[in-house]
């Protein structure tokens, strides 16, 4: 008797399991936009790569490129890639009028314009844009024209070439006011000739800062996070604080971090109290502009004194001293950090850090 109850108690419990049906998987995007690198407008291109590769050891791509002056949508550029420890900065210096050289006027020298997202397929990304109610713009702010078409060109073995790829940006109503590129390479494109040309023997040395994360301002967080989980479908850390920023109203808990892709976050913060809103009605930021770029050293006191030697004082932020005797400023979660002055980075916002050895921010963001 007591092995037939036993037997109808096995039942009653394995049935139910067997008739549940197993958990589905998520289909993955049919567009996967990864971040391939930020796009910062500066007044002189080679003032600015030079600042970088003496401060931080960030090295130029000697690639030259650029797009064309008679371009109407774009503006004459000319661009340089800059490798900031695996992850590329590409500077802009506009040559001619256009939305560039309005980027430039608008935001000043250093800024941080554009997260600059590639797909593996254009004309796919542009049906599933269209397919959640997007319609893909160019950097006018109009409609994409011809496809996307940007006509760059590159200068490879002392020749001028074709280097064009295709380009589109979410409007800014949808993306909250972020400048968010959507690209893709033709084969003869600079991004392959960039990366086929940058061998261990010339890239930036590992021992140096590495680029970690960029920072965008919002001022309604969770409807911004939709631009980057509903709109691009990359993946949120849920729950994970960051660190604070006195100097724009940040607390550790009012942001969120965006996987970019492998290894450069994008950390969505809210500026809060009088200091943020200070910040978000200040033209030169405002709701969805990229802030800062950010990058971590093993050494924040040895990195100090390193740049003091060079004449740099590193700072608390726009405005504001580090505390008397301090080589950095110390948080709650044991993470340090200070950030370059604007004077000295040719107007760009660079916070450097180092991560506490338990109860980091950042480790806990990467688990």
């Amino acid at each position: 008797m007591a092995f037939k109850q036993t037997l109808a108690l096995l039942a009653c419990l394995l049935v139910p399991a067997l008739g549940r049906a197993a958990p589905e998987e998520q289909p993955a995007p049919p567009v996967r936009p990864h971040l391939e690198h930020v796009a910062v407008w500066v007044a002189d291109l080679e003032k600015t790569a030079a600042f970088l590769n003496d401060a931080l050891g960030w090295r130029r791509h000697p690639l030259e490129f650029g797009v064309r002056d008679d371009s109407e949508v774009f503006g004459g550029m000319k661009l340089a890639f800059v490798d900031a420890n695996g992850f590329w900065l590409e500077l802009v210096e506009p040559t001619t009028e256009g939305p560039g050289m309005d980027f430039l006027r608008q935001k000043g020298k250093g800024s941080i314009v554009e997260l600059d997202f590639f797909v593996d397929d254009f004309d796919a990304a542009v049906k599933w844009l269209e397919g959640k109610g997007v319609q893909p713009w160019g950097m006018d702010g109009k409609p994409m024209v011809n496809g996307g078409l940007l006509k760059e060109w590159a200068k490879t073995d002392g020749k001028v070439r074709d280097a064009d790829e295709r380009i589109l940006y979410l409007p800014m109503d949808v993306a909250r006011g972020t400048s968010i590129e959507l690209g893709w390479e033709y084969p003869s494109g600079v991004v392959f000739y960039r990366d086929e040309t940058w061998g261990p023997d010339v890239k930036t040395p590992a021992a140096t800062p590495r680029m970690d994360h960029v920072t965008g301002a919002s001022a309604d967080l969770e409807k911004t996070l939709e631009v980057y989980t509903k709109t691009l479908e990359l993946r949120r850390v849920a729950g994970a604080p960051g660190l604070p920023r006195d100097w724009m109203g940040v607390k550790p808990t009012g942001q969120a971090w965006i996987h970019g892709n492998s290894h450069v976050w994008v950390n969505v913060v809210a500026p809060a109290g009088e200091t943020g809103k200070k910040v978000l009605a200040d033209s030169r930021f405002g709701d969805g502009n990229i802030m800062e770029i950010a990058a971590e050293v093993p050494d924040i006191a040895a990195f100090y004194d390193a740049m003091q030697a060079k004449g740099i004082t590193l700072t608390a932020g726009d405005g504001m001293a580090l505390p008397a005797g301090a080589k950095a400023v110390s948080t709650s979660s044991g993470d340090r950090f200070a950030y370059f002055p604007l004077d000295r980075s040719e107007g760009m916002r660079i916070l450097v850090f180092q991560r506490a050895t338990s109860g980091s921010v950042f480790s806990a963001r990467d688990r």
